[in-house]
């Protein structure tokens, strides 16, 4: 039974809840500050994840190939895009397809903080090295403390943002269950082929994106977070493609 993904899922959804319950008593300066701490926590989990390198022209090649690909494809701007329907209603303007309408949407979209924390929360809740590496773990040993205490975690995350976006923070319970349970599901079929290297590696490139997401929920520098998902994806691939290079 996937214990860890179910309560990391539903701390996540009950923070939201809580946080959006008390979103009009929490004091302005607990909204405005506490995103900076939690942005610090997730760099100093990335520190210590990138320690975990094995290989590291490997590591950086994946991060420049995964970046462009991410890029290339405009996958932030899509999930903008969506966010900020969501965020509308659905509503439609009357000449929606006008080209001052549509420039005046881009502009809305580019510039909406509540859209920026949110893709970062949805990279930091979904594809965060200790929920990859915890629900692979719990899909072999069946043992879900790392995802519990990711939950715990992400509870205090989900609360703290939902009283600066409401229930909007619980759109990232949505990628956060379809990550979760499937590695969980398929570990199985992925621990057997990963080796010591692509443990590492793959560690060290979710360190990467924990960093700059950190660094993205602290205000700090806006990286595009959701175009570097695909580091996680291609770095293994790419760990076995170069072994004997990299031996």
């Amino acid at each position: 039974m996937p214990v860890g993904p179910f309560v990391d899922c539903a701390l996540t959804l009950l923070g939201a809840i809580v946080g959006t319950l008390l979103r009009v008593s929490v004091p302005r300066n607990i909204k405005e500050q506490m995103p900076l701490i939690l942005g610090l926590i997730s760099m100093s989990l990335g520190i210590v994840m990138i320690l975990k390198i094995k290989q590291t022209p490997i590591v950086v090649l994946a991060t420049v190939l995964g970046s462009a690909i991410g890029i290339g494809m405009h996958l932030e701007d899509y999930i903008k895009s969506g966010l900020f329907k969501l965020l509308r209603g659905g509503r439609r303007d009357e000449h929606n397809f006008s080209t001052e309408a549509i420039d005046k949407q881009q502009e809305q979209i580019k510039n909406n903080d509540r859209l920026e924390q949110l893709i970062a929360l949805l990279v930091l809740f979904s594809v965060s090295g200790m929920g990859i590496f915890g629900a692979l773990n719990e899909g072999i040993t069946h043992n879900s403390d790392m995802l519990v205490s990711k939950g715990m975690l992400d509870f205090v995350s989900a609360l703290i943002f939902a009283t600066l976006l409401g229930m909007l923070v619980a759109i990232a319970v949505i990628p956060q269950a379809i990550v979760l349970f499937g590695l969980f599901y398929s570990a199985a079929l992925i621990m057997p082929l990963m080796t010591a290297n692509m443990i590492g590696n793959l560690s060290a490139a979710g360190g990467i994106l924990m960093l700059a997401t950190g660094l993205r929920l602290s205000n700090i520098k806006t990286f595009p977070i959701a175009d570097m998902v695909p580091i996680l994806i291609i770095v293994m691939p790419l760990t076995w493609l170069l072994l004997p290079v990299f031996g």
